[in-house]
C-alpha cells in the first residue's frame, strides 16, 4: 500500500474523524424523532413579533459572549496572559456548548474539547488545567447562589413552594456541592497526575495528556496560594467577574424566554420564569438523554404549569426555548467543531 492510501486512510479513521461521525448520526437520530415537534415550533415563531424573536436571538447571543468572557479573565485576568484572541473563545464556547448537549456527560465532553484547544493554541497544561478547575467551581458556586436567592424572591410573592420544587431544589445544593468538592479534590496535583496517568492508559485519550507537564509546586504557585479556594480570597475581583460570567448566562436565557412570552403576549413575572429555568437546569443535569431531550421539556413545562403558568402556553415557551438554546447551537457547534478539526488535521 502506499504511502498516500496509507496516510489518507489514517485521516479517514482518526478518532476526531469517528467522533465527528457519531456525532452526525446522533444529530440526525435526534431530528427524524423530532421533525412533528420542529414543524409545530415553526409555526409558532411565525406568531411572534419580529421584535421579540431578535431580542431571544440577540440573548442567546449574550451567553456565548459571556461565556468566552469568563474564560478570557482566567487567561489573562491575573499575572501571566495568553495570546488567545476572543472571538476564537467565542467560537470554542458555542463548540463547548453543542458537545456537552450531544454527549450526555456532565460537561467532561465540553472540558475536554476545551483542553485540546487551548493546548494547540500555545497555552501550557498548567493554564489549562487551572481554567478548566476555576470556571467549574465558579459556575458551582453560582449556582447554588440562584439556588438560594430565586426561591427566597419566589416566596416574596407567593405563600409556598410546591413539594417537588423542594425536593429539585435540595438535589440541586447536593449536587453542585458535591461536584465542588470533587473538584476541590481533583485540583490537587498528586490526584490530578494520578487521574491523568490512569486516562493515559487509553489509546484513545493517550494523546490529549502527551504534552501535560507539572512544575513541583503545581498550578497554584504562581497565583502565590496552595489552593483553588483560596484564589476567591487572593483575586476576589476577578474570581467575583467569573461567577458573574456565569450569572450574566443564565440571565441571558431567562430573557430569551421573556421574550418569548411577551411575543406570545403572555404575562409570567421575571421571578417565575427564572425558578423555572433554574429548576429545569438542575434536573437537565441528570445525563440520561443527549441534550436531556423529553427530560428537559417535561421539567419545564411541569415547572411553568405549576407556578400557574397554563399548561399549552408552558410547552408552547419551552419548545421554543429549546430550539434557540438546544438545536441552534447544535447546528452551529457542528460546524465549527468540523472546521476545526479539519484544520487540526491539515496542520
Amino acid at each position: 500500500m502506499s504511502p498516500a492510501i496509507t496516510s489518507a486512510s489514517k485521516k479517514l479513521f482518526s478518532w476526531s474523524n469517528i467522533f465527528f461521525f457519531a456525532l452526525c448520526c446522533a444529530v440526525l437520530y435526534i431530528i427524524v424523532r423530532n421533525l412533528p415537534e420542529l414543524r409545530t415550533i415553526d409555526q409558532l415563531f411565525k406568531q411572534i413579533d419580529a421584535w421579540w424573536i431578535s431580542v431571544a436571538f440577540a440573548s442567546q447571543i449574550i451567553t456565548y459572549i459571556a461565556t468566552a468572557f469568563l474564560y478570557l479573565v482566567l487567561l489573562n485576568g491575573f499575572n501571566n496572559k495568553s495570546q488567545i484572541k476572543t472571538w476564537r473563545l467565542v467560537n470554542m464556547s458555542i463548540v463547548i456548548v453543542f458537545i456537552n448537549q450531544i454527549v450526555p456527560s456532565g460537561g467532561i465532553g465540553g472540558n475536554g474539547f476545551l483542553f485540546n484547544e487551548l493546548s494547540k493554541n500555545g497555552i501550557s497544561s498548567k493554564k489549562t488545567f487551572f481554567t478548566i478547575i476555576m470556571e467549574c467551581l465558579s459556575l458551582y458556586i453560582s449556582m447554588i447562589l440562584l439556588l438560594i436567592c430565586l426561591p427566597l424572591l419566589y416566596l416574596l410573592h407567593h405563600s409556598g413552594l410546591p413539594h417537588l420544587f423542594l425536593i429539585a431544589i435540595i438535589y440541586g445544593f447536593v449536587f453542585y456541592i458535591v461536584l465542588a468538592v470533587a473538584m476541590t479534590i481533583f485540583s490537587k496535583k498528586e490526584i490530578l497526575q494520578y487521574v491523568i496517568k490512569k486516562l493515559s492508559r487509553f489509546h484513545f485519550m493517550s494523546h490529549y495528556f502527551e504534552h501535560v507537564t507539572f512544575s513541583p509546586q503545581g498550578m497554584f504557585t504562581e497565583y502565590n496560594v496552595t489552593g483553588a479556594w483560596q484564589m476567591f480570597v487572593a483575586y476576589p475581583k476577578q474570581m467575583l467577574s467569573v461567577v458573574g460570567g456565569h450569572l450574566a448566562v443564565f440571565l441571558a436565557d431567562g430573557l430569551t424566554i421573556f421574550a418569548l412570552v411577551k411575543g406570545l403576549e403572555l404575562h409570567v413575572s421575571i421571578i417565575v420564569i427564572l425558578l423555572g429555568l433554574l429548576l429545569s437546569n438542575i434536573i437537565a443535569a441528570l445525563p440520561i438523554s443527549p441534550g436531556s431531550l423529553l427530560v428537559y421539556e417535561g421539567a419545564m413545562t411541569f415547572f411553568y404549569s405549576a407556578m400557574g403558568v397554563p399548561f399549552q402556553a408552558a410547552l408552547v415557551i419551552t419548545l421554543m426555548y429549546r430550539v434557540l438554546s438546544f438545536w441552534l447551537p447544535v447546528i452551529i457547534g457542528l460546524l465549527i467543531y468540523r472546521s476545526v478539526q479539519t484544520k487540526k488535521i491539515e496542520q
